[in-house]
């Protein structure tokens, strides 16, 4: 792929129209995000943490047949949550003048979505939330997370009413806000990536996406980000698709 094939965060977020100061501010603060939350899942897959993972009670599903191998697939709010646990520890162990810190950013696990028709046990849960509390329209970031175990369940699950579509949902949109994430848990044996299929697949969405682009969220990775615009009055909002590995347990 070649180097101008892949635009810089803070310059997509420029041509949504923020200013370079908060195009910047706000891509630090994506980047700084998924750093902790890459670390959490790397903490996660280190064989002692995994090998406990799997014994826990609701970590995985049924046995399956796939292919001539008999597998369990690790259940999505199972992962979730153990992330979610590792990302906590991994905040507060930052040092003093880290971004996170600075900026007064709180993590959130299956965190209660607000809204004008739902409330309490009724209420929607986003499946992660990051949000700097250092003042109103500080960034944050709603992130939804959906298991993608064949190409199939894109389509399915992952664009979905419950997956994508999280985010315009007139009465409980899982953010207001101009910028959202969604993570697709990969879980296949052996591993592959299905980012590519992920572009693709936006490219042809419909509503149509003002814009999917190849941005960078590391100094190496790239992934896709895509702007829509929203009905019932909320602002525009761009959505990166990122992507974590798990294997299936055999």
């Amino acid at each position: 792929m070649k180097a101008t094939d892949v635009k810089d965060l803070a310059e997509f977020f420029r041509q949504q129209g923020f200013t370079a100061v908060k195009a910047e501010l706000w891509a630090n603060f994506a980047r700084h995000v998924f750093q902790i939350y890459w670390s959490a899942a790397d903490q996660l897959l280190e064989q002692e943490n995994w090998e406990a993972f799997k014994q826990k009670r609701g970590a995985v599903g049924k046995p399956k047949s796939v292919g001539k191998k008999v597998v369990q697939i690790p259940i999505e709010d199972a992962i979730t949550s153990e992330l979610g646990n590792f990302a906590n520890l991994l905040r507060l162990g930052l040092p003093t003048r880290h971004f996170l810190r600075t900026h007064e950013v709180k993590f959130e696990c299956e965190a209660l979505v607000p809204s004008k028709t739902r409330a309490g046990r009724h209420s929607k849960k986003v499946d992660f939330r990051a949000c700097a509390q250092t003042a109103v329209g500080a960034p944050e970031i709603a992130i939804e997370a959906k298991p993608i175990t064949a190409t199939g369940d894109i389509a399915g699950r992952y664009l979905g009413t419950e997956g994508i579509g999280c985010f315009f949902s007139a009465e409980s949109a899982y953010t207001t806000g101009p910028l959202g994430a969604m993570l697709a848990y990969t879980i296949t044996d052996p591993l592959v990536s299905m980012r590519d299929h992920v572009h693709t697949a936006m490219g042809l969405y419909k509503p149509s996406p003002e814009k999917v682009e190849k941005v960078l969220l590391t100094d190496t990775e790239w992934v896709t980000c895509t702007s829509h615009l929203r009905d019932h009055s909320m602002q525009p909002i761009a959505i990166l698709h990122v992507e974590r590995n798990f294997p299936l347990i055999s």
